[in-house]
């Protein structure tokens, strides 16, 4: 007599001989055999299963177990430790694809999609870097290699878009040059503070270029930059106006990639017009409405690298910035950018004094006797309460 299976039994004989099935397909997946000599179909990964469906964790095996039998696919953008075959130097970052100076001329390359971001940078690409290319579809190059970067300026993306997406500014340059001005927009030292931090977070050399020396200079602008040189940063004063102290600029940057960089306004394109005439980089004016806020105005939407006529001698003529933010570092690890700092530290009575409330501080009480330091120890501890949040 032949019993009547009920439906609750028939989905149980069902899915007992699929995962008899699947348990098989995952055996010949480990035992090597070839692909022609396994069931040519695959049972997709499912979203829409319940718990009267076949085992979803049993087809999550085999799609695991395929994808390890496959191997790692290939990167379409490699990061490589050696010069490029192919050598080309990065020159411009646009929207959707780069300008690379190539055998003397420039050239449109495109990055590959899905090489958006590796190794916790925002683009796997920045201006300066050296590359190689290839042909891609349609006879366009594409960028196939990024050879290792010797140094490179970073600070962090926009808040909000992730702790681990830090934007390089530029790569492969020799120093930094931080520009500033006296006034209109005024003279900023706390900015000039976080970029001596990053650049020697970095390792990169940094001087300082007072430009629009045409301008007054109060008390406080040669206290802070007599401050910097008693550090031992080289120290500019130019006038892209009146064409005052080109000829040091000129000397600074000479046989070197420099990258300059700064506060909106300030006149960085304005300077490299007078360091090379004929350059004709847009600039823009500060306005009365905006000059007594800080502000200046963006001439300069993307970071480029300019060769000038100067023997081995480019420029990366960046956009200037509001704030730059600090992060990326222990607390305790920040005082060792601040040299004045770090050297008053041996007097605290505490070994790992953070110089914020700790008593008997020997930066804080120096602080209150020098007014340069004073500025450096405001810029200090405005980093480290962004580094402890």
């Amino acid at each position: 007599m032949t019993q009547k299976l009920t439906q609750h039994q028939i989905r149980a004989v069902k899915k007992m001989l699929a995962n008899k099935g699947r348990r098989q397909q995952i055996k010949e997946l480990r035992s090597g055999k070839p692909p022609e000599q396994r069931p040519k179909s695959r049972t997709p990964r499912r979203k829409d299963w319940d718990a009267d469906d076949e085992d979803y964790f049993t087809s999550e095996k085999i799609r695991r177990a395929e994808k390890i039998k496959a191997g790692p696919q290939p990167r379409e953008v490699e990061v490589v430790d050696r010069e490029p075959e192919v050598t080309g130097t990065v020159i411009e970052i646009r929207s959707g694809d780069s300008l690379v100076m190539y055998q003397g001329r420039t050239v449109r390359a495109m990055l590959p999609a899905g090489a958006r971001s590796v190794q916790g940078m925002r683009s796997p690409l920045a201006v300066g870097d050296r590359v190689e290319l290839g042909p891609g579809p349609s006879g366009a190059a594409y960028i196939t290699h990024v050879a290792a970067r010797h140094s490179a300026l970073s600070r962090d993306a926009t808040i909000g878009s992730g702790p681990e997406t830090a934007h390089v500014l530029a790569a492969n340059v020799d120093q930094i040059v931080i520009v500033c001005s006296p006034k209109e927009p005024p003279f900023r030292p706390g900015l000039i503070d976080r970029y001596l931090v990053a650049a020697s977070r970095d390792g990169l050399p940094a001087a300082i270029c007072l430009n629009k020396t045409d301008l007054a200079i109060s008390e406080e602008v040669e206290v802070a930059l007599q401050g910097y040189a008693a550090l031992g940063f080289d120290v500019l004063r130019t006038s892209a106006e009146a064409g005052h102290g080109l000829e040091s600029a000129r000397a600074q940057i000479a046989g070197k990639v420099s990258l300059f960089t700064g506060h909106s306004g300030v006149g960085k394109s304005s300077l490299l017009n007078a360091l090379e005439p004929g350059l004709a980089l847009r600039v823009g004016d500060v306005t009365h409405a905006t000059a007594g806020q800080g502000k200046g105005t963006h001439t300069t939407s993307s970071a480029r690298l300019i060769p000038l006529s100067l023997p081995e001698t480019f420029v990366v003529d960046t956009p200037g910035i509001r704030t730059f933010t600090i992060r990326g570092m222990a607390p305790r690890d920040l005082s060792s950018y601040f040299p004045d700092i770090d050297a008053l530290a041996a007097g605290c009575a505490y070994s790992d004094c953070l110089h914020s409330a700790e008593p008997n501080c020997a930066v804080r009480s120096a602080q209150h006797m020098d007014p340069f330091l004073r500025g450096r120890y405001k810029s200090y501890r405005l980093m480290l309460a962004e580094l402890e949040r």
